[in-house]
């Protein structure tokens, strides 16, 4: 009977290894590259199997930091950021490409308003739009 235990304890540690691997991975809504945002930080990081070279698993930071942009203006004001529906603002931190933002409000009392800005490249900034 002791031999079974021994053999129930060691099938149940291997069964947790494996496990313990699957609960840390996580594949999915990764790009064609294998990265992905990560919502809680804000930041962005890459897994091993991507296209884009450095094999051997894990994950890895970019060097390079997304650029986005947070756009604050009256309150219940729609929000376009570069002709895309971005919300009602203030706006979440949004990722765009390039540094030149193109923002777009409308608002019900108040009309349409449109303003063009250059942003800093890399980290997010918070953009204030005034009528």
């Amino acid at each position: 009977m002791r031999l079974g235990r021994k053999v129930a304890l060691g099938l149940g540690v291997v069964a947790g290894l494996v496990c313990s691997h699957l609960a840390w991975a996580h594949p999915g809504r990764t790009n064609s590259s294998g990265c992905h945002n990560v919502r809680a930080t804000g930041g962005y990081h890459c897994h091993g199997g991507g296209g884009g070279g450095g094999g051997g698993g894990g994950w890895r930071e970019l060097e390079e930091t997304p650029t986005r942009v947070k756009v604050i203006a009256i309150p219940r004001a729609r929000v376009w950021i570069n002709g895309a529906f971005v919300g009602m603002s203030p706006t979440p931190a949004v990722r765009i490409d390039g540094t030149k933002v193109q923002v777009l409000l409308e608002h019900a009392a108040l009309g349409r308003h449109e303003t063009t800005a250059t942003i800093d490249s890399g980290g997010t900034t918070a953009l204030t739009v005034r009528w």
